[in-house]
């Protein structure tokens, strides 16, 4: 039971992760001559208000997503090879890629409190918020962690029928029966 849970909590670490990717990381906002606004995903930056670029510059700039996307890979390629000849390889993989997670979310997180350090000045021209995506990566690396300790823990023993407590009795065929048989 507790491997299916495990299996579960990394297919949908995986899914959560993909879904993360998708959604805006973190927002900027500029008080300039006007108000020009950012919004981040692992993808891409999006104008959102202000002047539009000319052309796909930003759209190259911002690559979060390849590692994101490389750890959801390998968190479903373990679990379709949990069960297989390779399992020993997929509990490796169970265990380092919820790892690797951690550490691309936490990278991601670095460079949003980098570019928030602005929102404590008394008057703040650059204003960063957090995106739904960036909570949504962070509650996948939890659940894909999870997933990938469930998945290590020994399986659960076989509830086998009780022995015998008293003296085990066997009845013998008689000699005619032995006669009969043969």
């Amino acid at each position: 039971m507790r491997r299916n849970i495990g299996v579960f909590a990394l297919v949908a670490g995986a899914v959560l992760v993909l879904v993360g990717s998708l959604l805006p990381v973190y927002r900027q906002s500029y008080r300039l001559a006007e108000r020009l606004e950012f919004e981040v995903t692992a993808w891409n930056v999006r104008t959102i208000t202000g002047p539009q670029p000319d052309t796909d510059e930003f759209r190259s700039s911002v690559q979060y997503g390849v590692p994101l996307v490389v750890a959801a890979g390998l968190l479903v390629l373990a679990v379709l090879f949990l069960r297989g000849r390779f399992a020993v390889v997929a509990r490796f993989l169970a265990a380092g890629v919820p790892l690797m997670l951690i550490g691309v979310v936490w990278t991601v997180f670095q460079v949003f409190l980098r570019l928030a350090e602005g929102n404590r000045r008394v008057d703040p021209i650059t204003v960063t918020t957090p995106g739904l995506g960036l909570w949504i990566l962070a509650v996948a690396c939890a659940v894909a962690l999870a997933g990938g300790i469930l998945v290590q823990l020994a399986p659960e023993p076989v509830v086998r029928a009780p022995e015998p407590g008293g003296p085990v009795v066997y009845r013998l065929p008689d000699a005619e029966e032995q006669e009969h048989v043969t």
